[in-house]
């Protein structure tokens, strides 16, 4: 991506299996508050759906089992529950300082106040 559209400063990769996207979260807010980067683009992306993690997270009924009826499977605070249904997704985020948002005239949607991981 930063090669394709001419991006500069650091690049990397953060890898914390389905935490990545939360935690390049957190990266990039720290290379903001810290003056080492003005904007940075992260995100993160899932693709669990593989025979070997379906039949792990099977073994460990932890996903619903509710196939004849997958459009009620996910129901997160269900007292009813009975697992996770496994999915694949991606999101990206433009991240930078809120003085600089605010002097460009940026729609802010949310601030990062802090973050923590371990």
């Amino acid at each position: 991506i930063a090669i394709r559209h001419g991006f500069h400063g650091l690049t990397l990769s953060v890898v914390s299996a389905c935490a990545t996207g939360t935690h390049a979260i957190g990266e990039a807010a720290r290379l903001i508050r810290t003056g080492a980067a003005p904007a940075v683009l992260c995100g993160g992306s899932e693709a669990g759906m593989h025979p070997l993690s379906l039949a792990a997270f099977g073994n460990m009924q932890a996903v619903s089992r509710r196939n004849d009826e997958p459009e009620r499977a996910s129901r997160p605070f269900d007292a009813d529950r009975d697992g996770f249904v496994l999915g694949e997704g991606a999101g990206v985020l433009v991240l930078e300082s809120l003085a600089r948002a605010r002097a460009r005239g940026a729609r802010i949607y949310a601030e990062v106040l802090g973050c923590g991981a371990s």
